[in-house]
């Protein structure tokens, strides 16, 4: 499988993070609805994806206003 071209400008990155912080905020929502089990794998994902949108947060530069 061939690796996907990351060229992407500044807005797409910003796309992207601001939609994992969003996937975040759903998984920990739907994590009061399931059995503990489930809730501790649901904010596994839920920390991975905003730990990732803070990685292209910091590797982006800043927007100048």
């Amino acid at each position: 499988m061939a690796t996907p071209s990351l060229d992407l400008d500044p807005a797409d990155w910003r796309r992207v993070r601001d939609a994992l912080r969003y996937l975040g905020r759903d998984l920990h929502h739907r994590s009061y609805g399931v059995e503990a089990s489930r809730r501790e794998l649901l904010w596994a994902e839920m920390d991975a994806c905003l730990a990732l949108a803070e990685r292209i947060e910091a590797a982006q530069p800043q927007d100048p206003g």
